[in-house]
């Protein structure tokens, strides 16, 4: 396999699709990204899933080929699709959507974890035979606690018909808090199992909150990277048994975001990259004060000196012609593909210019 550079774990969702789309061939050969196939969501007012899963997965095969292509690999996680659910004719929802993906020739690789059901294995161990392209385990800092981890995770890959050159290991911290010390993730790193002999090995994790709430409307606030500072005092200063490619959730948190629409105000605001943190743009809530904020904020940022610059990205791009009011405002989701499209371009311009790797 091509060397891995980064490995984002978005959303499957139309921000983090469309970011991947308008993201060059020569930005995506850099990028390894895991996809987490998102819940059902809710039908608030009937107190029932707003879709069947046949309905869910319908569109996922024409929208990973749309964003990523056919010619390089990509992961793909379905933890969040409920272990009972099945397609109307009975299939597992992972035999399905990999056969849709199979049918459309994109290379891609299940990712599974110690804890998911045996359904899940099963079908992954499936997919593992038919396609050849091994398999991905995330673990989580829940699972380093099992006095006998190299076992489970020999046994999982055995049941999955895998070897560990055909595996990526994923080390997913998940949410880091301030708690979490460099000393600790490289204690947990030492308790991984040979780590010579995977495909590929990476350490992710997220600073990035649940939700913006917390913010004042109408500034600008800043939230830490701690992710991306921890990746760096452990490959700068740390001596490693192998130095892990650099993973984080892009403009999110890590779980997925379901909120009753009834009641959601969501607010106009980017989310913006920059070397030790996020900036936060926040205007006022939509309902009330209307998309036509997005051309006050957009301003705002390309006033900053933490702006990269129109050629930076596609989102750069989009912030300086929406600033100049040249497009329109879009919707959520075209500022969740502008924030996740300037990320991704954000991170591997740190990662090429990074001394210490």
């Amino acid at each position: 396999m091509r060397e891995v550079h980064y490995v984002p774990v978005l959303k499957g969702r139309g921000g983090e699709y469309g970011a991947l789309e308008a993201s060059p061939p020569n930005i995506k050969a850099l990028l390894y990204p895991v996809v987490e196939i998102p819940p059902i969501p809710w039908d608030y007012s009937a107190n029932q899933p707003a879709k069947t899963i046949d309905q869910h997965l319908q569109k996922v095969g024409s929208n990973i080929e749309r964003a990523w292509g056919s010619t390089q690999p990509i992961l793909i996680d379905m933890m969040w699709v409920e272990s009972a659910e099945r397609m109307s004719n009975g299939t597992h929802p992972a035999t399905y959507l990999f056969g849709a993906l199979r049918s459309r020739g994109i290379h891609a690789i299940p990712a599974t974890g110690l804890l998911r059901d045996r359904q899940y294995q099963r079908a992954c161990r499936d997919i593992v035979r038919q396609d050849g392209r091994g398999i991905c385990i995330r673990l989580q800092t829940e699972d380093l606690e099992e006095s006998d981890l190299e076992s489970q995770a020999a046994s999982l890959l055995s049941d999955l018909g895998a070897h560990q050159r055909e595996a990526d290991l994923i080390l997913d911290l998940r949410t880091i808090t301030p708690l979490l010390q460099t000393e600790d993730v490289v204690a947990m790193i030492d308790r991984l199992p040979t780590l010579d002999s995977w495909r590929s090995f990476a350490l992710c994790g997220t600073g990035f909150p649940a939700d913006l709430m917390g913010l004042p409307p109408q500034a600008i606030s800043s939230i830490p990277r701690r992710e991306w500072r921890l990746w760096t005092d452990l490959v700068s200063t740390r001596s490693l048994a192998r130095i892990p490619d650099f993973g984080d959730y892009a403009i999110a948190g890590t779980q997925p975001s379901e909120v009753d629409p009834r009641i959601m105000r969501p607010s106009a605001s980017i989310r913006y990259t920059s070397d030790e943190s996020w900036l936060i743009l926040k205007g006022r809530n939509l309902r009330d004060h209307g998309f036509s904020q997005f051309h006050v904020v957009s301003r705002a940022l390309t006033d900053s000196p933490e702006y990269s610059g129109r050629a930076f990205s596609w989102g750069d791009r989009y912030i300086s012609e929406c600033a100049r009011n040249l497009v329109g405002t879009g919707s959520l989701t075209t500022w969740r593909k502008v924030g996740t499209s300037h990320h991704i371009a954000f991170v591997l311009h740190q990662l090429a210019n990074f001394s210490g790797s």
